[in-house]
């Protein structure tokens, strides 16, 4: 029954149009509501209910009942509806009366007879609570039947998060009178708060935890929370240095922090750069301001410090994130990035990071040590990985596409200090297992300037205009790199690297050597340009990405890998992201 049920709804994806009696907040469906619903104080009635995923995030809603009619006859009765990615209520699912066919292989579809007899409103409460009413057609047969509140016969699913019903907005936030189940943020937040999965959270401006290591205070965001803007670009979430952010969402019910026309206000279209983004601050070392009092302040917010001398600082953890349409510019090269970690130390906990959409950058580090493992930056602005200030982190499995028509400019920018070039602590991060997609607009895949390193390993670098790698400021960035025949490895270099562009190698005006040369050092491994044989963005049977990795030795952060890029035939970003396409 289950299989063809499934079918059922898959097929019906093929002609189902959104419908309007939409009510968007919190609640995200999933196939964790699957199951049968029965009413606690009737015990034979009730529904049986599949959902069914589609790419777009939405998902589609299956019920079916079994009941009789005015003359007594039993029938089945199918409820089927659209529902919106972040949709917890339908008033106009379509209720049919289904008849004929025969138990037979094979199913003849054309004996069976589909009747729409009514409508139902459908209101998922909580993992233990759908509300279902039943408003049928004057010559259906059938009476109006409020099944009201339903139970799942064996419970709320273990793995389903939104465990508990809305109730209303905690002290520390305001209701929302634009979004059903909405709270509002504003201004600067002193209390340790959490944002609940029942609750849409709207972000009035700039809302900050914390100041600078003073009244800290701890933000937790629950699994499956949504967040949006109130409808300024300038909304954005800040933590200050000696606060802390806990955001754990999981592989099926990630955190998002989205625009409010990403489908909660009717007859809107997101774009880019609707809202601020994620920016955390810590107490880590910058080449901004190597010495006290470590006065290093944001671009976009002059008032806003960051920086200090603990490299393991910790802001707290970050995981199953997703941000999207963000990257607001508050005045040229001063903008808020859909996530930004200004002086971020390598206690923070971050992995499983989405920025779908940006406006500006897809990550952006100023300064600090922090890690990032499993990063996706999709359909951005402008650069998906940028780093300032003497960032000197680890990033391991990325995935960047860039998209057509969205203007994207590097795969990587990589600066140490527009200010001073050699200035220290340089820029020197290691990046592994990365695929960088092109888009044949905007510029290279990976660029060196202003002083800065970088080691890459097992990376693939493709279809960028300009160039795969491209070195410049030279020679302050060819320097302090080493030669091709004695590199720096404490400061530059490629292993286990697959480029494929048109142009491989751009350099500067001056350069005291080429980047070709450098790439080939016989110091380095197993770089190549080839074609990496991609399937939008997986590695084909065949393809060199699939052998060719470099065990890396600088830090116990890595795990090793036999393949280059960012996958082997896995697809790490099953589940948790949003509209990540092949690539193509």
């Amino acid at each position: 029954m289950n299989i063809s049920l499934r079918r059922f709804t898959l097929l019906c994806a093929l002609a189902g149009t959104l419908l309007a009696g939409t009510a968007n907040a919190a609640v995200k469906l999933s196939d964790v509501f699957d199951g049968n619903y029965f009413s606690p104080s009737e015990g034979g009635r009730g529904l049986s209910i599949l959902v069914a995923p589609r790419a777009d995030g939405s998902h589609l809603f299956f019920g079916a009942l079994f009941t009789f009619d005015d003359a007594g006859e039993p029938t089945w009765l199918i409820l089927f509806a659209p529902f919106l990615e972040h949709q917890f209520e339908n008033t106009e699912v379509t209720v049919s009366r289904v008849s004929g066919g025969a138990f037979d292989f094979p199913f003849d579809s054309g004996a069976v007879s589909e009747d729409i007899v009514g409508s139902a409103t459908v209101r998922f409460n909580s993992c233990g609570s759908l509300y279902v009413d039943l408003d049928m057609d004057d010559n259906s047969g059938f009476p109006d039947v409020e099944l009201g509140d339903l139970q799942p016969v064996d419970g709320p699913a273990d793995s389903c998060v939104y465990q508990e019903e809305f109730s209303g907005c905690p002290a520390f936030a305001q209701a929302s009178g634009v979004v059903p189940r909405g709270c509002e943020l504003n201004g600067v937040i002193t209390q340790d708060i959490t944002l609940t999965n029942d609750t849409t959270w709207i972000l009035n401006g700039l809302v900050r935890i914390g100041d600078d290591n003073a009244n800290s205070a701890s933000i937790t965001i629950d699994p499956g929370t949504v967040l949006i803007g109130a409808g300024q670009a300038a909304d954005y979430l800040y933590v200050s240095p000696g606060s802390r952010i806990f955001a754990n969402g999981t592989p099926g019910a990630p955190i998002v922090l989205t625009s409010p026309q990403d489908g909660f206000i009717e007859g809107t279209t997101p774009a880019p750069g609707d809202l601020g983004g994620l920016v955390v601050s810590g107490n880590a070392p910058s080449n901004a301001c190597p010495e006290a009092p470590f006065n290093c302040f944001s671009e976009f917010d002059q008032t806003q410090r960051f920086g200090g001398d603990d490299p393991h600082d910790s802001s707290g953890e970050i995981s199953y994130f997703q941000v999207r349409y963000a990257g607001i510019e508050f005045q040229p090269n001063a903008e808020v990035n859909s996530f930004t970690f200004q002086g971020v130390g390598d206690g923070t906990r971050v992995h499983h990071l989405q920025a779908f959409r940006g406006q500006d950058d897809g990550i952006e580090f100023f300064g600090g040590t922090v890690n990032v493992r499993y990063m996706v930056v999709t359909e951005g602005g402008d650069d998906a990985v940028d780093w300032d200030l003497g960032y000197s982190g680890f990033l391991q499995y990325g995935l960047v596409i860039h998209g057509e028509g969205f203007g994207e400019d590097f795969g990587i920018e990589g600066a140490s200090n527009p200010d001073s070039f050699d200035a220290l602590p340089r820029a020197t991060p290691t990046v592994a297992n990365y695929t960088f997609l092109g888009n044949g607009n905007g510029d290279s895949g990976i660029l060196f300037k202003d002083g800065s390193g970088g080691r890459i390993y097992n990376t693939i670098v493709s279809r960028f205009p300009t160039g795969c790698i491209e070195w410049d400021d030279a020679p302050a960035t060819y320097n302090a790199a080493g030669t091709p025949e004695a590199p720096n490895t404490d400061v530059s270099a490629f292993n286990g690297v697959i480029l494929d562009c048109t142009t491989n190698y751009v350099d500067d005006t001056g350069a005291p050597f080429t980047v070709n040369a450098f790439f080939n050092s016989g110091e380095f491994m197993n770089n190549v340009t080839a074609n990496p044989m991609l399937d939008g963005y997986m590695p084909m049977p065949g393809s060199p990405a699939l052998s060719g990795g470099v065990d890396i030795t600088d830090s116990d952060f890595f795990d090793y890998t036999t393949y280059r890029g960012a996958f082997d035939r896995v697809d790490w970003t099953t589940g948790w992201t949003h509209q990540v396409e092949g690539g193509e």
